[in-house]
């Protein structure tokens, strides 16, 4: 069915109307809300990862994958018909005009547009003088090196960056590689004006999060660690990350990680979270997980109220691994888990 394209006034309108805490970035012409879809996961008016780009008149949600032109998501947001739009807009004026069909989800590129690897040395050396990557470059070098994440033990085999990608322009893209290919990448915000108006992390558009790493699993060691983030991953051997956790839900991957995980069915799990002293979701994750079986690794007090993740440890540490036995010294599950866990005093609280 052809659909007539309103103008930006009405789906600026509509999105005030249904999505959640609406706010708008002049720097960029873009609208950053609460995803009414997915109600972000459980974090309904604490996180905000849907926008609305203006110029390319598209909506989409960092969260659940949802990615589409404006009219389509207020007609998925609202539960309208197209007909009762039409109704709704006859109040605006309609200035825009034009006749197209709604655009479908889309999967996107394998990385950023035009990405360059920032692990790649000549590339390093070549896209560092020109004039359109020196200060991108330059900023994103100085975090790898500061986080010590270029000498991790468990670095993966490229990070890219793009100065054009409209989305993740001016981020490191960490790739989520698996049979040899890129399935999924998150990007991690590096300049401050980034941070404060987007979220640190974004995720690939129309792509189901797979497990960071996966490719490096070593079968000589019968334990797969998991943990939330990848750059917490890259300082584990063995080591996967599933790219964010859902604190409230018990569910704890998503169907095409389970299925990465049967290739190892020999293989016990480790959940290695953030410290559960400091971070008030790994708190509450804890608690669900060891009500599920899983086995956890609870930070020991005197480290766990010092570091909040385990790239802080190792980058006060001054090292590039966790050993494997000091997190298999802390790990937990069942009821002397959850005793372990009741004695921890959060100092978020």
């Amino acid at each position: 069915m052809m659909m007539t394209e309103l103008s930006s006034q009405f789906y600026i309108q509509q999105f005030y109307q249904y999505a959640g805490w609406p706010k708008y970035n002049k720097h960029n012409n873009t609208y950053n809300a609460c995803c009414p879809i997915c109600r972000e996961g459980g974090s309904w008016g604490k996180k905000k990862r849907l926008y609305y780009l203006v110029d390319k008149g598209v909506v989409c949600c960092h969260n659940c994958g949802w990615y589409g032109n404006a009219l389509k998501w207020i007609i998925e947001a609202s539960g309208k018909t197209y007909d009762e739009l039409m109704e709704d807009a006859d109040s605006i004026d309609i200035t825009e005009i034009s006749t197209h069909k709604v655009v479908e989800k889309t999967v996107a590129a394998e990385l950023p547009l035009d990405s360059v690897d920032i692990l790649n040395r000549r590339q390093i050396l070549y896209y560092a003088k020109q004039p359109a990557y020196k200060d991108v470059m330059e900023r994103a070098m100085q975090l790898i090196v500061n986080r010590r994440i270029h000498t991790a033990v468990n670095v993966p085999r490229s990070l890219y960056i793009s100065v054009t990608d409209p989305v993740h322009k001016n981020r490191i893209c960490i790739p989520f590689y698996d049979n040899g290919k890129v399935v999924h990448y998150q990007t991690r915000g590096i300049f401050s004006v980034d941070l404060n108006n987007r979220p640190k992390y974004l995720s690939r558009i129309g792509s189901e999060k797979t497990l960071f790493n996966i490719d490096q699993i070593n079968t000589d060691i019968d334990t797969i660690y998991i943990t939330e983030g990848p750059i917490d991953a890259m300082f584990i051997r063995n080591c996967v990350a599933v790219a964010g956790i859902q604190e409230s839900s018990v569910t704890s991957y998503t169907t095409r990680q389970s299925n990465q995980l049967k290739i190892y069915p020999l293989h016990s799990r480790v959940w290695c979270l953030d410290s559960q002293q400091l971070d008030r979701a790994s708190y509450i994750k804890t608690g669900k997980l060891l009500e599920a079986g899983e086995r956890v690794m609870i930070w020991p007090d005197d480290v766990g109220k010092k570091y909040k993740d385990f790239n802080d440890m190792c980058v006060d540490q001054k090292i590039d691994e966790i050993p494997l036995e000091w997190i298999d010294e802390n790990t937990y599950t069942s009821m002397r888990g959850k005793v372990r866990l009741s004695t921890i005093k959060p100092i978020y609280r």
